[in-house]
């Protein structure tokens, strides 16, 4: 039996100034899975994401998200999704915990711990210290931090592991395992570091210009086409075929 979609859109399309970049796209996610989210640059990854977020609405087709289409319940869905689009922003003047606080009176959320959502994303000891002398990889943190200190049903995260090192994106990793497999949570998640996808992604996603043209498990990857995902993504976004 299908489980339950958390996000799907059906034949979905969208134009600007009359260049049709999203087309006819298909995608399934199922609640409390991560889904891999790849393509090329200017595949049509963020513009999908905002309209799944309904910061941009659709020329055709359908969208759900939690049940909800985003275009007519907007604030529904941003108040049930934590996110992080392109390059996040914050109040440069105030600490990590104020930019959370004031996040959190904007969704009308409270009885939250601040400190242990600080924690969770490994920024610890940042006290009073200003956003604005974070660095790059302190900024990504705080962006994933405020992404989830509402208490989301679903992620829906556009390269959360942009400028972490190392040990940051081996801590990202387990977090977001965490959150599926113990907690429930809903992923979708963006990333051209492929390694790091097919490591936690339950189902990947293969973007080529504006069309979701596979929908596949890092599992069947495995057992169908040893060469792996990259020579795998590599054949998909080349137009090539693939030996399953």
């Amino acid at each position: 039996m299908r489980n339950e979609l958390a996000v799907s859109t059906r034949q979905l399309t969208k134009t600007f100034s009359g260049t049709e970049v999203i087309r006819g796209c298909n995608i399934s996610v199922e609640k409390g899975t991560i889904y891999g989210f790849v393509g090329k640059n200017g595949a049509g990854k963020t513009t999908i994401i905002k309209i799944l977020l309904g910061l941009l609405k659709p020329t055709t087709g359908e969208v759900a998200v939690l049940g909800l289409n985003p275009a007519q319940n907007n604030l529904e869905v941003l108040r049930r999704t934590g996110s992080l689009v392109e390059t996040p922003v914050f109040y440069e003047h105030l600490s990590a915990a104020n930019n959370l606080q004031i996040h959190l009176e904007y969704m009308g959320v409270g009885d939250t711990d601040i400190e242990h959502i600080l924690k969770m994303v490994g920024l610890v000891n940042v006290g009073t210290q200003p956003v604005s002398t974070f660095s790059l990889g302190m900024r990504q943190r705080l962006g994933i931090a405020r992404a989830l200190v509402h208490k989301p049903e679903l992620l829906i995260l556009d390269e959360p592991i942009n400028g972490l090192d190392p040990v940051g994106i081996k801590e990202m990793r387990e977090l977001f395992l965490c959150l599926a497999k113990q907690k429930g949570i809903t992923i979708l998640l963006s990333s051209h570091i492929l390694s790091e996808v097919e490591q936690i992604a339950d189902r990947i996603g293969f973007i080529v210009d504006g069309i979701v043209v596979k929908e596949i498990s890092p599992l069947e990857i495995r057992e169908n086409y040893p060469a792996g995902l990259e020579d795998y993504f590599m054949q998909i976004v080349s137009g090539g075929k693939v030996n399953e």
